[in-house]
């Protein structure tokens, strides 16, 4: 007898149903799909038991004929692709025409739908993918499905699903990202007859944002700097690093609105937030416009996997809109904040975002303020912090020092604009230079008129000084909260951001020859990989020589590698550009340096600062970006509120002095 036979069709469909189905949550992904696909406006999901029991998804979308309803129950029948070019190019959000027939393969199901246009609809039941009943009936536009007994029929599959809770959660998880991708649909999600979340149709992805985290999340949302590389755009929202978590459950992607987990963009999004986080993860809502030709969609019967024609272009897109964002701090809040409107997907945040909810509280009910001064002015508004720029101690003036010139940068030709600062203090042994301003001022240091004349005052400029802690904390006040500065924190960062601003810049990537050049053997994969990559190479101080059979020289390296172990560094380098087309090790260790750089060369804690010395450090600060955080992510300041003073204080109001 031949050993080999052909499947049952019945077991065909149970085999490839793995593949697509895991647990409810896989069904109800499909189901939302597929509503979406067919225009719906409005979707409700029900669940009992977990959907073990009971697993149903209605919507108001176009409907199907009855001979459309028998098509779709059977496996790769789609009305979303018919030839092979339209596979190169998918705009919707299912196209393989399995998800269908993998519930009837699995569950008993039931579809009802009618069209706007027909009299009559369709009622069709299935059970383990055999149709058991087809007729007409009355029914409202749209589709409604429901799957009873889901994997009755695959115990195997039915005894690894989790709790009934933990099965209701991903669940959850996914409505969640649809709410998300989509705020102009209503979402309304019910669990054993109890409603789980209700959302009607928003505006934008911000008023979406409130209802579906809730204030408490909301207002740590920031719009992403929209960002445009080739054809690719990347828009969205971000939390401050302060608002972390120990897992990615809040790092949200999506490509064309698809609903994506790809390596490439949450590299990215780890680079952008690595000096912030330290093993924890940010709150991310990423949107990603890329040209349908540019993405491959067809990569996993889940359609959470995709692959992009050019996922460096993509990296870059994802890290430069984060990191762009990130160097704002929105969070630390100038008298008017600045907030950029993000693009189709969402308008600017209301100003109830930028108010505590005591605040809007009051606002509401029309009473008077709280407090009697703005929180973002200092207590003498009409007081000129900058009428001394130039400080004293750590930031005394030297005459005579170059000044490294852009191009288009004008030369200057004051020596009170032209400043490089350094001091040897005796009392904390620490030595410390600031590099020019050209490298890290914003556009008014350009201008011809003395500094003391220029408009320009941040957040950190307006505070009112109160004096030193332990000659290592500055405690200031910004009208109604106590602010308290690290000084050596504040000033690496500034140090920091200046040696980096050089390095990417103005100087060029040094070299250090090597006496006895180093064989470095790949595998064929890791040779390809260099070879393709081989001007990256040099570009950061590399210089490479191959010698055939997969095996090269190394005669020179970068001279910040010097000492280091640069061959496994140039290994892990290769397998990061043949993953995601990106290598982070070179950047990671420069800044590795540069902060090191900077820590040694800042304030130390122990220095006695003068009132002078506080003004112009806040001045540089103002003038920073990434200003919340020291390169090796402390924080820089901390806000203590007038309300949590009251609570030490078990005040419960504060109206003023009397």
């Amino acid at each position: 007898m031949s050993k080999i036979h052909v499947l049952s069709q019945a077991l065909c469909n149970q085999i490839a149903a793995g593949e697509v189905l895991e647990r409810a949550a896989s069904a109800v992904k499909e189901l939302v799909e597929n509503s979406l696909d067919a225009g719906a406006t409005a979707i409700e999901i029900e669940l009992d038991d977990g959907g073990k029991k009971r697993l149903a998804v209605c919507d108001n979308g176009c409907g199907m004929t009855m001979e459309d309803a028998k098509l779709s129950i059977l496996r790769h029948a789609t009305s979303k692709l018919r030839t092979t070019e339209d596979l190169a190019a998918i705009a919707t959000m299912g196209f393989r025409g399995e998800a269908l027939a993998s519930m009837a393969a699995v569950s008993k199901m039931s579809i009802t739908t009618q069209r706007p246009e027909d009299e009559t609809g369709t009622f069709l039941h299935v059970e383990g993918a055999e149709m058991l009943e087809c007729r007409e009936t009355a029914a409202p536009v749209g589709t409604q499905i429901v799957l009873e007994d889901l994997f009755y029929n695959t115990p195997a599959r039915l005894k690894f699903l989790k709790t009934t809770a933990t099965e209701l959660r991903r669940v959850y998880e996914v409505i969640e990202q649809f709410g998300l991708s989509c705020p102009e649909v209503h979402f309304k999600l019910t669990f054993d007859g109890r409603i789980k979340c209700d959302w009607p149709v928003h505006r934008n992805l911000s008023d979406r944002s409130l209802a579906v985290f809730g204030r408490s999340l909301y207002d740590n949302l920031y719009p992403v700097e929209p960002t445009v590389m080739g054809d690719i755009s990347v828009e969205g929202l971000f939390c401050s690093p302060e608002y972390s978590q120990s897992t990615s459950g809040r790092i949200y992607t999506f490509v064309n609105r698809r609903i994506v987990k790809d390596k490439t963009i949450n590299s990215a999004i780890s680079q952008a937030y690595k000096e912030f986080l330290h093993g924890r993860q940010p709150c991310v809502i990423l949107f990603l416009t890329i040209p349908l030709d540019q993405v491959d969609v067809n990569v996993h019967p889940t359609k959470h996997e995709v692959r992009f024609q050019q996922q460096d272009v993509v990296f870059k897109a994802v890290y430069r809109a984060l990191r762009q964002s990130l160097e704002k701090t929105p969070w630390i809040r100038s008298e008017s904040p600045d907030v950029q409107t993000s693009g189709k997907f969402f308008e600017m945040l209301p100003d109830s975002a930028f108010r505590t909810p005591e605040e809007n509280a009051r606002r509401d009910w029309q009473l008077p303020p709280q407090y009697p001064q703005n929180p973002f002015q200092s207590s003498s508004p009409d007081q000129d912090t900058r009428k001394d720029s130039t400080g004293a101690g750590y930031f005394e003036q030297l005459p005579e020092l170059d000044v490294f010139e852009r191009p288009g940068t004008p030369a200057f030709s004051s020596a009170s604009d032209n400043r490089q600062i350094e001091q040897d203090s005796t009392e904390s042994k620490a030595e410390f230079r600031l590099l020019p301003d050209a490298h890290c001022e914003p556009d008014y240091i350009q201008s011809s008129l003395p500094l003391e004349q220029r408009e320009y005052q941040g957040y950190f400029s307006k505070l009112k000084y109160i004096g030193q802690h332990a000659l290592t904390y500055l405690i200031c006040s910004d009208g109604d909260n106590i602010v308290i500065v690290d000084q050596h924190a504040a000033h690496e960062r500034i140090n920091f951001e200046r040696l980096k601003q050089v390095a990417d810049d103005v100087l060029p990537a040094a070299s250090q020859g090597l006496l006895f050049p180093v064989l470095l053997k790949l595998d064929t994969r890791l040779s390809d990989i260099l070879n393709e990559y081989m001007p990256f190479f040099e570009k950061i101080g590399f210089q490479i020589d191959a010698l055939g059979n997969h095996s090269h020289a190394i005669r020179a390296v970068p001279e910040a590698l010097v000492g280091y172990d640069y061959v496994a560094m140039i290994r892990d380098a290769l397998v990061d550009l043949g993953d995601s087309g990106q290598a982070d090790q070179f950047d990671s260790f420069r800044d590795d340096i540069l902060a090191t750089m900077a820590c040694h060369s800042s304030i130390r804690a122990g220095y006695k600062m003068t009132p002078e010395e506080v003004k112009e450090l806040f001045r540089l600060m103002d003038a920073t970006g990434f200003r919340s955080n020291c390169p090796h992510g402390r924080p820089v300041h901390f806000v203590l509120s007038m309300s949590e003073l009251e609570k030490r204080f078990l005040r419960t109001g504060y109206s003023g002095l009397h």
